[in-house]
């Protein structure tokens, strides 16, 4: 099959870590990024040997161009990934797939109109430890499960927020340690427990100047009865781990850091460790191979023609539970999830 051709918006942390995931896929082809600093680039162009472009819509309106990452600020995300539908481009977004539901919805039935691809990255699915901990709940190893919680015990420094004017922002960010961190984990939940229904929330900003939250702490209900917990925080110095704790009727399974810490069923128990990789509970730098696991299978997907492992539709649920967690932190009161 030919390889699929990539142009990638956004020259940042996460989209360096995006160049590094493109180069390592033999399917795939990096050919330009755009970053609206210009200096930032060409610098990463000439790092991974490919074009830069001087602006977004040059990327789509180029022919040998299939498909986009967008790694711009939250914000922005589904406003180009609706240019990109338009242009014929596969579309691939960065977390969390916007900050607005009806921008989502906007950029989902674009994509479906236009008949193109559209995925959310959110690479902790692909992860030994979360793919088990899915399977074995499906073929009902745990039972019923009663208790589903995502604990992100990270610190951001002050630098972080300041180094890029869009963050910490509700206008370009969308929120904090939510929205930025804490959401790939409110996603391992969705995947692994179920859809999330009912929130509670309250949040807090204690650690940094900003204007958004830097913790938040929310109580779930699931829509097969189960509940469960979130804590978003990036104010827990000088920075711990990140968690699921699943409980059935048959067992419990506890996943830190990408590893199963606890595996315990009435059949077996046991510990699965994986290689150790660069954890991001100090710091934004990441590894990628998380990211080429989800890389791969979009461009399989794009070559196939088929539906990816993650969707618009996952992206835009699991945004919808960040912003309900938000608006009952708001208003001290319960919230429904809008779930499609």
């Amino acid at each position: 099959m030919n390889k699929v051709r990539f142009g990638l918006i956004g020259a940042g942390n996460v989209g360096k870590v995006h160049a590094k995931a493109l180069e390592s896929i033999k399917e795939a082809e990096l050919v330009t990024i755009y970053s609206r600093n210009k200096k930032k680039s060409e610098k990463l162009a000439s790092e991974f040997n490919c074009e830069y472009s001087a602006d977004i819509k040059e990327i789509l309106e180029r022919n040998d161009i299939e498909a986009v990452i967008i790694a711009l600020p939250s914000a922005l995300h589904a406003d180009v990934g609706i240019a990109a539908a338009k242009n014929g481009k596969h579309v691939v977004v960065e977390k969390p797939v916007d900050v607005s539901l009806k921008k989502t919805d906007n950029l989902i039935n674009e994509c479906k109109k236009r008949n193109v691809l559209l995925s959310v990255i959110f690479q902790r699915r692909f992860s030994d430890s979360s793919f088990r901990l899915k399977k074995a709940v499906k073929k009902g190893y745990f039972g019923k499960i009663n208790f589903g919680a995502a604990h992100t015990k990270w610190y951001r420094d002050q630098s972080y927020y300041e180094n890029s004017s869009w963050r910490g922002t509700w206008k370009l960010d969308g929120g904090g340690a939510l929205i930025n961190q804490s959401i790939h984990y409110v996603d391992l939940l969705r995947y692994i427990v179920g859809e999330i229904e009912e929130v509670f929330a309250y949040s807090a900003t204690r650690m940094h100047d900003i204007e958004v939250e830097d913790i938040l702490t929310g109580t779930i209900k699931y829509k097969n009865g189960a509940l469960g917990f979130i804590e978003a925080n990036t104010a827990a110095y000088p920075g711990l781990y990140s968690r699921i704790d699943v409980y059935g009727e048959k067992g419990i399974a506890v996943i830190q850091d990408e590893e199963i810490k606890t595996w315990k069923t009435v059949s077996e128990s046991y510990e699965f460790k994986e290689e150790k990789k660069k954890s991001s509970y100090n710091s934004p730098d990441i590894d990628y191979f998380l990211h080429q696991k989800q890389l791969i299978n979009i461009v399989e997907s794009i070559q196939k023609d088929e539906e990816p492992a993650v969707t618009g539709i996952d992206g835009r649920n699991t945004l919808a539970v960040v912003l309900a967690l938000y608006e009952s932190s708001r208003k001290n009161l319960p919230q429904k999830v809008e779930i499609i």
